[in-house]
């Protein structure tokens, strides 16, 4: 299995021209003493957006990597595949988010739902989990009911993960499992029948991607309850040191954080977490660093102000195509 460093940020290079000023924002970071890994990541319906193919992505980054002589760890994410669409993804790709949340609520043969909660019986009662002062009450049915949303769709990453396996080899790739793109946060609870079942698939997952309470708008700060939040990410990162433990995960397991840039609001109780508990993180940012440069061409005016009036109204003219793959993650004025 190819292991994660402890930090990660995964950054969209939508066109393919950013991977060297985002590679040197890294070196920057390094310089201060943070060490944190790059993974360069764009999703099918991005490249299906912008017309560009998945070696575009590697091949930048690559040409960044050489430039500043950056000696360590990096990766190139296939970010949000399922099995449709994970070919092309497999040669220029070390790192790979199987997004199944399309499954999440389909119902589980009653043969799989039985023979999971005869393998855990152990989530079924009082569920002690150290970092969490009061334990989880569970009773059958509800173990049932939480197994039947979410099994389904574990097993369908676990099919997924095979096929990636069987082409590139398990040692050469990072898996994340991504539930986020839902309308529905997995409570902790949850999360931990979730990684029950991925570790009965045999899915060496190092960053899962859970729908977190409250808005991850591209762009903008973290929309809820911060306290709330604030408890619920250091639950999941208890659920997490306890599956490790329970159910022989790997011990670079950590939380993934989608469209993470901007959220300026939960940071401080981030941070404070994962020191406190030695935790990793991979925080995922929204990809939007092409609509910073698009702003500052806005901003300088003549030409640079015209080509972004241009590209404002061809997309505009394109809004409903162009919005609906993130209407979880965005909120359009109209």
């Amino acid at each position: 299995m190819m292991r994660l460093s402890r930090y990660s940020i995964g950054v969209g290079d939508r066109f393919a021209h950013q991977a060297r000023p985002q590679l040197r924002a890294f070196i920057l970071a390094a310089e201060q003493g943070v060490d944190v890994v790059p993974v360069w990541n764009k999703s099918n319906r991005e490249h299906t957006f912008i017309g560009t193919e998945p070696v575009s992505v590697h091949d930048a980054a690559l040409f960044a990597v050489k430039e500043f002589n950056w000696t360590k760890p990096w990766h190139v994410d296939a970010d949000h595949i399922n099995l449709d669409t994970v070919e092309r993804f497999l040669a220029p790709s070390d790192f790979f988010t199987i997004d199944v949340a399309h499954f999440i609520g389909q119902p589980a043969a009653p043969a799989d739902l039985d023979a999971f909660l005869s393998r855990h019986p152990e989530l079924i009662g009082t569920v002690k989990i150290p970092g969490i002062a009061h334990p989880f009450t569970t009773t059958r049915e509800s173990v049932t009911k939480t197994a039947g949303t979410y099994l389904t769709a574990v097993k369908e990453a676990g099919r997924i993960y095979r096929h990636i396996a069987s082409r590139k080899g398990e040692q050469n790739f990072i898996t994340e499992v991504s539930m986020d793109e839902t309308d529905d946060p997995q409570t902790p609870p949850e999360l931990l029948i979730i990684l029950a079942a991925i570790a009965d698939e045999h899915i060496p997952i190092q960053t899962i991607a859970p729908k977190f309470t409250g808005r991850f708008n591209k762009g903008v700060d973290y929309v809820g309850d911060v306290a709330q939040f604030t408890v619920e990410f250091e639950s999941d990162l208890a659920v997490i040191a306890h599956a490790v433990r329970e159910y022989g995960l790997p011990d670079t397991l950590k939380l993934s954080v989608h469209s993470g840039s901007d959220k300026f609001s939960i940071y401080g109780p981030i941070r404070r977490a994962i020191r406190k508990t030695g935790a990793g993180l991979h925080l995922k940012t929204a990809g939007t660093t092409w609509l910073e440069e698009l702003i500052g061409l806005a901003e300088a005016g003549g030409p640079g102000l015209a080509l972004a009036k241009e590209i404002y109204a061809e997309a505009w003219g394109h809004g409903e195509e162009l919005c609906a793959p993130y209407a979880s993650v965005i909120e359009r004025l109209r």
